[in-house]
């Protein structure tokens, strides 16, 4: 397992196993090595030609991994892997609805997937760093309607609570614009032993589910 990087992104993947998690990790990243890079250059992708879009493909894997776009960090916790996105033009919360939403082109599908989770930004998962990093990612969108999907893996018990997470969102969102039945966002927040992680997602986080089929 790779060192935490401050303020990593990528996408947290469950399982019903340790096995299950990367296996369904795995899917998501050749997933997005093929339909992430066709949604962002479609036009250069097809003039470039297949040949070649193979060559750099290839030179990519063969590249220093952490040079690469997608980079696979392993288990965070138990039945929890962890997808880390290297490039800043990725945002996991716009490739979530890429991917998963019900407007997706091509949905993301895998047998061993249960749920995948967009971290858009992360902390260590202490109370003072949270507090920053919830200003610095919730602010942006204060004012509109919102509810909370918050998720406490193993190991990240007692450090960033559910209620810490309702607070901010209160505070940086506004306490009169949550809403269960009607929001415009949903925040995601994860907390584990690696990070604290933070996505506000434009869709409906029942879809964050996996389907294997």
């Amino acid at each position: 397992e790779a060192e935490y990087e401050e303020g990593e992104r990528g996408f947290l993947v469950t399982g019903m196993t340790c096995q299950n998690a990367l296996r369904g990790l795995k899917d998501l990243r050749l997933w997005l090595e093929v339909e992430a890079a066709e949604e962002e250059q479609p036009a250069a992708k097809e003039a470039r030609g297949v040949a070649e879009s193979l060559d750099a493909e290839l030179a990519e894997l063969r590249s220093d991994p952490t040079q690469r776009r997608f980079v696979t960090i392993g288990m965070v916790c138990k039945e929890v892997a962890f997808l880390r996105l290297q490039r800043a033009s990725d945002v996991p919360s716009k490739l979530a609805c890429q991917c998963l939403a019900s407007t997706a082109k091509k949905r993301f599908v895998s047998r061993f997937a249960d749920r995948v989770l967009p971290v858009d930004a992360s902390a260590r998962p202490k109370a003072e760093s949270f507090r920053s990093l919830a200003e610095d990612t919730l602010s942006p969108h204060s004012g509109r309607p919102w509810r909370l999907l918050y998720e406490a893996f193993r190991g990240g018990w007692n450090t960033v609570s559910k209620e810490d997470a309702m607070e901010a969102c209160k505070q940086h969102l506004g306490a009169d614009c949550q809403s269960v039945s009607e929001p415009e966002v949903a925040v995601v927040c994860t907390v584990q032993p690696r990070f604290v992680g933070l996505a506000v997602v434009e869709m409906d986080v029942d879809f964050l589910r996996v389907d294997d089929e």
